[in-house]
Protein backbone atom coordinates (compact mmCIF):
# COMPACT_ATOMS: atom_id res chain seq x y z
CA UNK A 1 0.00 0.00 0.00
CA UNK A 2 1.31 3.44 -0.97
CA UNK A 3 1.72 5.70 2.11
CA UNK A 4 -0.17 8.44 0.26
CA UNK A 5 -3.30 6.28 -0.03
CA UNK A 6 -4.28 6.88 3.59
CA UNK A 7 -4.47 10.62 2.88
CA UNK A 8 -6.86 10.25 -0.06
CA UNK A 9 -10.45 11.26 0.68
CA UNK A 10 -9.70 13.21 3.85
CA UNK A 11 -12.88 15.19 4.48
CA UNK A 12 -11.15 18.59 4.38
CA UNK A 13 -7.84 20.47 4.40
CA UNK A 14 -7.92 20.87 8.20
CA UNK A 15 -7.85 17.06 8.51
CA UNK A 16 -5.31 16.61 5.71
CA UNK A 17 -2.62 18.98 7.05
CA UNK A 18 -1.78 17.12 10.30
CA UNK A 19 -1.85 13.80 8.42
CA UNK A 20 0.59 15.21 5.87
CA UNK A 21 2.88 16.47 8.66
CA UNK A 22 2.78 13.02 10.24
CA UNK A 23 3.62 11.31 6.95
CA UNK A 24 6.54 13.66 6.22
CA UNK A 25 8.09 13.76 9.71
CA UNK A 26 10.32 10.73 9.05
CA UNK A 27 11.94 12.67 6.19
CA UNK A 28 12.24 16.07 7.86
CA UNK A 29 10.32 19.04 9.17
CA UNK A 30 7.85 20.77 6.88
CA UNK A 31 8.95 24.40 6.81
CA UNK A 32 6.27 25.56 4.36
CA UNK A 33 2.96 24.08 3.30
CA UNK A 34 0.67 25.76 0.80
CA UNK A 35 -2.61 24.08 -0.12
CA UNK A 36 -4.75 25.00 -3.11
CA UNK A 37 -8.23 23.50 -3.13
CA UNK A 38 -10.22 23.07 -6.28
CA UNK A 39 -13.09 21.10 -7.78
CA UNK A 40 -12.24 18.88 -10.74
CA UNK A 41 -14.93 16.77 -12.40
CA UNK A 42 -17.10 16.92 -9.28
CA UNK A 43 -14.31 15.93 -6.89
CA UNK A 44 -12.75 18.36 -4.43
CA UNK A 45 -8.97 18.21 -4.54
CA UNK A 46 -6.15 19.53 -2.39
CA UNK A 47 -2.97 20.43 -4.27
CA UNK A 48 -0.20 20.60 -1.68
CA UNK A 49 3.10 22.40 -2.23
CA UNK A 50 5.63 21.82 0.50
CA UNK A 51 9.21 22.43 1.49
CA UNK A 52 11.24 20.47 4.03
CA UNK A 53 14.15 21.74 6.10
CA UNK A 54 16.72 20.63 3.49
CA UNK A 55 16.83 19.82 -0.24
CA UNK A 56 18.37 16.42 0.55
CA UNK A 57 15.39 15.50 2.73
CA UNK A 58 13.03 16.65 -0.03
CA UNK A 59 14.82 14.32 -2.48
CA UNK A 60 14.41 11.38 -0.06
CA UNK A 61 10.70 12.19 0.34
CA UNK A 62 10.17 12.44 -3.42
CA UNK A 63 11.89 9.12 -4.08
CA UNK A 64 10.05 7.31 -1.29
CA UNK A 65 6.60 8.63 -2.23
CA UNK A 66 7.05 8.81 -5.99
CA UNK A 67 6.19 12.51 -6.23
CA UNK A 68 7.83 15.41 -8.02
CA UNK A 69 8.33 19.16 -7.97
CA UNK A 70 6.47 22.08 -9.44
CA UNK A 71 7.95 25.56 -9.22
CA UNK A 72 10.74 24.28 -6.98
CA UNK A 73 8.39 22.82 -4.37
CA UNK A 74 7.38 19.23 -3.72
CA UNK A 75 3.81 18.78 -4.96
CA UNK A 76 1.19 16.23 -3.90
CA UNK A 77 -2.47 16.02 -4.97
CA UNK A 78 -5.20 14.45 -2.86
CA UNK A 79 -8.90 13.90 -3.46
CA UNK A 80 -11.05 15.32 -0.69
CA UNK A 81 -14.19 13.52 -1.82
CA UNK A 82 -17.17 14.60 -3.85
CA UNK A 83 -18.05 18.26 -3.95
CA UNK A 84 -21.42 19.33 -2.64
CA UNK A 85 -23.73 21.07 -5.09
CA UNK A 86 -22.66 24.57 -4.03
CA UNK A 87 -19.03 23.78 -4.90
CA UNK A 88 -19.85 21.93 -8.11
CA UNK A 89 -21.76 24.81 -9.69
CA UNK A 90 -19.20 27.54 -9.09
CA UNK A 91 -15.77 26.27 -8.13
CA UNK A 92 -13.89 28.78 -6.01
CA UNK A 93 -10.32 27.66 -5.45
CA UNK A 94 -8.86 28.66 -2.10
CA UNK A 95 -5.20 29.09 -1.23
CA UNK A 96 -4.20 28.18 2.31
CA UNK A 97 -0.68 28.53 3.64
CA UNK A 98 1.18 27.48 6.75
CA UNK A 99 4.66 28.93 7.01
CA UNK A 100 7.59 28.34 9.34
CA UNK A 101 6.10 30.37 12.18
CA UNK A 102 2.84 28.44 12.00
CA UNK A 103 0.99 31.50 10.72
CA UNK A 104 -1.94 30.70 8.51
CA UNK A 105 -3.58 32.70 5.80
CA UNK A 106 -6.18 31.98 3.16
CA UNK A 107 -7.41 33.88 0.15
CA UNK A 108 -9.52 33.18 -2.87
CA UNK A 109 -7.92 32.88 -6.27
CA UNK A 110 -9.52 34.67 -9.15
CA UNK A 111 -8.71 33.84 -12.72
Amino acid sequence: MNPLDRLQNCPDVATLKPELHSLCEKFGKITRLDVLTSVHEGTRQAICFLRLDSPEKEQMLMRALGVGRFGGEVVLVFDLGLADSSHAESPSPQWSTLGEGGQRSASGLHG
